[in-house]
């Protein structure tokens, strides 16, 4: 079923609701009001007594209005919960599929083929490598994402001063490995420290580069450098860009831009929410500024 109309749906029953019970109420005054007006007449009881039912229906009037207000809102993050929880089933589904599908298809080539040459049988079993460190690199995600939403991440047990620098080289090296058709460039500074949790800033560099790698046009561009109050890590791509209305929501779990139905780029949606949280649990800050000519920029202080 179309979610989308499955939403317009519930928005509407809604919003026929609240016009019922306006219309209850407003029937219910005038019916009050034609009651105290053959009581009282024109008498000067009948004036207070108007000015009461004006007065307390105002209020009621305002607190309708208020709640529905508060129950749209409500009722519209639920329903873009809910959308982009269908799209995250139909994303893990997909990135678990096609790794699980390479696996096997190399190892039922391997099993069959004995006669195949070294040649032959090297980029099968890089193949396989690289599909069984993708799905590990899923689990992964989605486990860290978990912990983050349960707050059993505390940031001041796992402050250990690291070398930053060099993480990053070899983070950058492993991404020009699996990725040889993608021009990487980096500068990165050496010897730049920082009390981080290296598998966290693992994560945080590596989920930058892969969106920049799946969401730019074959250039990804890494900086690493220290500034007056600390230390810039910048990731830059030159694909379409990002408006500036999905700015912030691109940092919500599970939020993708576009149609999990029809977009080509496949992911889970966690990648950035990773970053974004990871960031603020380190009292870093992050941006998002367009690149130029054309792409996006991530820029991370710490």
């Amino acid at each position: 079923m179309d979610l989308n109309r499955v939403d317009r749906r519930v928005l509407i029953l809604f919003y026929l609701l609240i016009f019922y019970i306006t219309l209850q109420f407003v029937w219910w005054a005038y019916s009050l009001l034609r009651l105290m007006k053959e009581l009282y007449g024109d008498s000067e009881v009948f004036s207070t007594k108007v000015w009461m039912v004006l007065g307390e229906g105002a209020v009621f009037i305002a607190f309708l209005l208020a709640g529905a207000y508060i129950m749209q809102r409500a009722i519209r993050k639920e329903m873009t919960l809910v959308r982009q929880q269908r799209n995250f089933l139909l994303s893990i589904t997909h990135e678990l599929k096609t790794p699980l599908a390479a696996i096997k298809l190399c190892i039922e080539t391997l099993s069959k083929r004995k006669d195949l040459s070294s040649d032959q049988r090297e980029p099968l079993e890089r193949n396989a490598l690289q599909s069984t460190e993708r799905l590990h690199n899923l689990i992964d995600k989605v486990l860290l994402a978990t912990r983050i939403e349960n707050s059993s991440l505390e940031s001041e047990e796992i402050r250990t001063p690291i070398i930053l620098s060099q993480i990053s080289e070899e983070v950058i090296e492993q991404f020009k490995i699996t990725y040889p058709n993608i021009q990487i460039t980096s500068n990165i500074e050496p010897d730049l420290q920082l009390s981080i949790d290296a598998v966290h800033f693992e994560s945080i560099i590596g989920n930058l580069i892969e969106n920049a790698i799946k969401y730019g046009d074959g250039e990804v561009e890494i900086n690493l450098s220290k500034s007056r109050n600390g230390l810039v890590l910048c990731v830059s791509d030159n694909g379409s860009g990002i408006a500036s209305e999905y700015r912030k929501r691109v940092f919500q779990k599970f939020y993708r831009i576009g149609n999990e139905d029809t977009r080509t780029q496949k992911g889970t949606g966690l990648g950035l929410y990773i970053v974004s949280k990871l960031v603020s649990m380190y009292n870093g800050t992050i941006r998002i500024t367009d690149n130029q000519p054309t792409g996006t920029r991530f820029e991370i202080r710490f």
